[in-house]
């Protein structure tokens, strides 16, 4: 009889069969509101405005595995990631609640330019100018430390303020950093 025949990632089973990896550490990421289970109200992060401003994300315990790369938070509420010099893959998604029907876009932002693609949300999204994906995603190669964050556009329509934000914004919005060598 064999066992202990299986492999994964180089590794064997030990004497009871479990298997440890090394893949999943190898992964130099950042999460940032991926857990699903934070909520605050969106009136206790720092933003003033959620058209064409910055936007914050909620995360008590941000998941940063990049060496060199920083998170800048307050109370919880994320703004923005410094990346060392590298090759990334960016990804956020933002919810928000509207008074009515309306439409809201973000995209990234490398501190002195929007970058990548743009993502609109909201029943009166502009299919019919614009591509519209609900992700705002970029991929970047940088040669020094360099700050991302996510900005709205300005134009949207029928947002609901940021008190009536309510927890939306900390429960369906997240960002995520790759590092993609």
């Amino acid at each position: 009889m064999s066992h202990n025949v299986v492999t994964v990632d180089g590794s064997s089973g030990d004497r009871i069969s479990a298997i440890t990896t090394t893949i999943a550490s190898s992964i130099k990421e950042i999460r940032i509101g991926t857990n699903g289970a934070l909520s605050d109200a969106y009136s206790n992060s720092p933003a003033s405005a959620l058209d064409d401003s910055t936007l914050y994300f909620y995360d008590t315990s941000p998941i940063n595995t990049i060496s060199g790369a920083s998170i800048s938070s307050t109370s919880g509420w994320i703004d923005s990631v410094t990346l060392p010099a590298g090759r990334y893959y960016l990804a956020a998604a933002f919810g928000v609640t509207f008074s009515a029907s309306g439409r809201f876009a973000f995209q990234m932002h490398n501190g002195s330019a929007l970058i990548g693609t743009r993502a609109q949300v909201g029943a009166s999204t502009q299919f019919n100018t614009e591509s519209a994906p609900a992700l705002a995603v970029a991929v970047v190669v940088i040669s020094g430390s360099t700050t991302f964050s996510v900005k709205s556009a300005s134009g949207s329509t029928n947002l609901d303020t940021i008190t009536n934000q309510s927890t939306t914004p900390s429960e369906e919005s997240w960002l995520y950093v790759r590092s993609i060598s």
